[in-house]
């Protein structure tokens, strides 16, 4: 059903309990075209913080990475980073942090070497990369991260990863998906997209799902007590888990036909417009 309220296009069902846990995706979610926090998004955010409600972020960037957006939210807020490989809790402490199978890893570097394809790690705090090639640039362009370090392809071996990441255009990506599904199978690691040209292998049965399901426990919240907004494939099973989920206008398909609430893109304001809705089931809703 079509709705209009606050901007909101499609709304399945209401909200079931007062939400306790927010996790909201960063970018093209919370995040505007420009990689940026729009200032209707900041308010919601805050506003939802002051009623009560633990905001958390959840990206596949790493954490330090994702420090600069709860600086500018003036928040202590939690993570969820990498995908779900690593949470840190508001106190700064570690709620989960897991790394790739050896052999898993070596697989993936061993296949990208062999196809000429750009691969990077995340690994003891930062992003490591064989060498400076046009996508490497075209990551840290984007993702601003400070964190990194060019060191050979042989260093890239020598390493635990939370995560790699495969970088590619479109097709390649998904040539290099059916490529890797023969030699690294579900049951060894987690395989997502989180833009079009990034490719993530996680270790196995890890998912921003599952990084703030060991939140919500850590904190006592139940799961109906939990909403989540995001966009893109990484996304979706977190959208699924939570106990109210939302996806933005600018969604893939898949992850607005999941959602409880589909709210206006990311460009829009979509991410105040779920807080909104929020707000509004607690009675504390303040449109400004």
């Amino acid at each position: 059903m079509l709705q209009t309220w606050h901007g909101i296009l499609r709304w399945r069902k209401p909200v079931s309990k007062p939400i306790r846990l927010l996790a909201v995706d960063l970018d093209f979610t919370l995040l505007d075209s420009n990689r940026e926090i729009p200032e209707a998004n900041r308010r919601a955010v805050r506003r939802a913080w002051e009623a009560g409600i633990t905001v958390v972020l959840a990206s596949g960037r790493i954490a330090s990475g994702m420090a600069r957006f709860a600086d500018h939210l003036k928040l202590s807020t939690p993570l969820v980073a990498c995908n779900g490989a690593l949470v840190i809790d508001g106190n700064g402490q570690t709620v989960v942090e897991r790394t790739c199978h050896p052999e898993v890893s070596r697989r993936i570097l061993d296949y990208c070497r062999a196809h000429d394809h750009h691969v990077h790690v995340y690994a003891e705090g930062a992003i490591w990369f064989a060498e400076p090639d046009a996508y490497a640039g075209t990551y840290l362009s984007r993702a601003r991260q400070p964190d990194h370090r060019f060191v050979g392809w042989e260093a890239l071996y020598s390493f635990e990863p939370i995560k790699l990441v495969v970088m590619g255009e479109p097709e390649e990506v998904a040539r290099a998906r059916s490529g890797l599904s023969e030699t690294v199978g579900p049951d060894r690691s987690s395989v997502t997209v989180s833009e079009a040209e990034y490719l993530e292998f996680l270790p196995a049965e890890c998912s921003k799902a599952t990084g703030l399901g060991a939140l919500a426990e850590r904190l006592g919240i139940a799961r109906d007590e939990v909403a989540a907004i995001g966009d893109y494939e990484n996304d979706l099973e977190m959208v699924r888990w939570a106990g109210f989920g939302a996806a933005v206008g600018n969604a893939l398909p898949e992850v607005q036909a999941a959602a409880d609430v589909v709210v206006g893109t990311n460009d829009e304001g979509g991410v105040a417009q779920f807080i909104d809705l929020l707000l509004e089931n607690r009675g504390q809703s303040q449109v400004v």
